[in-house]
């Protein structure tokens, strides 16, 4: 394989044709793989000065990485570019393991990024598009992508930024049953197993959000969202999904990027699940009648002790915290 191409592939400037030829190239021995790996790790690191990788051996014992949000850079670049492979020999050549799985539509192996609850994360993907991972949120990234499109699998919530590329469409598959389709935009999509609904907000560029069962399309504009209920999660009548498109709230859905958790006449269970993610802490209702509770505030550095003490103010509860659980009931 000539230099020139790979790199050209590496720095996404390839067309379609180059594109096919370079991934049937990469997926054919495990040695074509190692000699992408590598030129893909010059090509990140070489404009990093001062960078010092990790130990190897340190690397390949961790199978799951958490972000943090200060001092993360250097690590999460690097993330862009490890490389799972499907064999022993190709293993041996890895700087680092994360979890090895196989995306249904493609045959290239996979990484799984992780962002703990209390975390957040930043990924730059194979093509230099950007994502942002929120907390309690996972992102399968193949090692590289397919010809004809780009496959990720988002199970939480990541705030994305995509190169756009006119014949190169990149489909983001989530655990709801829904696809969405992206050329090149800039948006925010929720998608968390234990929530009834789907919310993408478009900031730019042009999204169409498909069900898979059906095959409907819904395109979405930007300054809009869309909600989609699926059936299994209370949907519409005769157990079809739902899908509402309406003026989105920017501000509100894409406030943790900026480092901010708000509430806008939010209801106490949806209250429990962000305060989860955002702290990494179990929050137990013990006297049900909190559920019926709405909040509106904005919260930024304040720890999880501050948060709960303003909501007591306002809505006459106690609570208690025992390590990472949080007990909330009504005073006395």
């Amino acid at each position: 394989m000539n230099d020139r191409l790979l790199q050209r592939y590496i720095m996404s400037k390839s067309g379609k044709r180059e594109r096919r030829q370079v991934v049937s190239w990469i997926q054919e021995k495990p040695e074509n793989l190692e000699r992408y790996a590598r030129m893909r790790a010059q090509y990140t690191f070489a404009g990093m000065p001062n960078t010092i990788l990790p130990d190897r051996r340190l690397m390949m014992r961790r199978l799951v990485v958490n972000f943090a949000l200060a001092g993360i850079l250097p690590l999460l670049i690097l993330s862009a570019w490890l490389l799972i492979s499907r064999n022993k020999t190709a293993r041996q050549y890895a700087n680092a393991v994360h979890q090895v799985e196989m995306l249904k539509a493609q045959s290239s192996a996979s990484v799984t990024y992780y962002a703990n609850p209390g975390t957040k994360g930043l990924i730059v993907l194979p093509d230099s598009s950007v994502v942002r991972l929120n907390g309690a949120s996972s992102l399968k990234v193949p090692s590289c992508f397919d010809a004809d499109s780009r496959d990720l699998f988002l199970s939480g919530e990541g705030y994305f930024e995509i190169k756009h590329y006119e014949n190169w469409p990149m489909n983001i598959h989530t655990a709801k049953g829904v696809v969405v389709k992206v050329l090149g935009t800039t948006f925010a999509l929720s998608a968390y197993d234990n929530d009834g609904e789907l919310k993408l907000t478009l900031i730019e560029g042009r999204v169409v959000v498909k069900e898979e069962k059906t095959g409907l399309e819904h395109e979405v504009r930007p300054l809009q969202e869309i909600t989609v209920t699926p059936p299994q999660d209370n949907g519409g009548p005769d157990g079809k999904v739902t899908a509402e498109i309406k003026k989105a709230n920017v501000v509100q859905n894409t406030a943790w990027v900026k480092g901010e958790l708000v509430f806008d006449n939010t209801p106490m269970p949806e209250i429990v699940k962000q305060l989860e993610r955002w702290y990494g802490v179990h929050v137990h209702i013990v006297d049900p009648g909190i559920l019926n509770y709405r909040l509106t505030a904005t919260f930024t550095t304040e720890s999880i002790t501050r948060v709960l003490d303003l909501i007591r103010f306002s809505s006459m509860f106690a609570y208690e915290i025992n390590g990472t659980e949080v007990y909330i009931r009504h005073a006395n």
